[in-house]
């Protein structure tokens, strides 16, 4: 993740079973911030979602550039990604 004032909190595998990636971070420093995720394997897909890793309606996805993801994020904001590998 690039970007100073985001800071991933979780990279873990879903608690489904299913081989996605969960990736949760937020932003730290009180202001908006625009961060580029790249992931180190091919991604089928990706899902916002809450804290219990169900997809959220009305969330827009991140901006998709193959296997780089560009979010943007309020400030405090707490993002949960849900990444389906190839």
């Amino acid at each position: 993740m690039d970007g100073d004032a985001v800071v991933v909190t979780v990279v873990k595998l879903a608690d489904d079973g299913s081989g996605d990636v969960v990736v949760r971070f937020h932003e730290a420093h009180g202001g908006r911030a625009r961060a580029t995720l790249t992931a180190g394997f091919r991604v089928a897909d990706v899902t916002v979602t809450d804290l219990l890793e169900r997809p959220l309606d009305g969330r827009e996805p991140p901006v998709r550039d193959g296997d780089r993801l560009t979010v943007r994020l309020r400030p405090f904001e707490l993002t949960t990604l849900r990444l389906r590998r190839c």
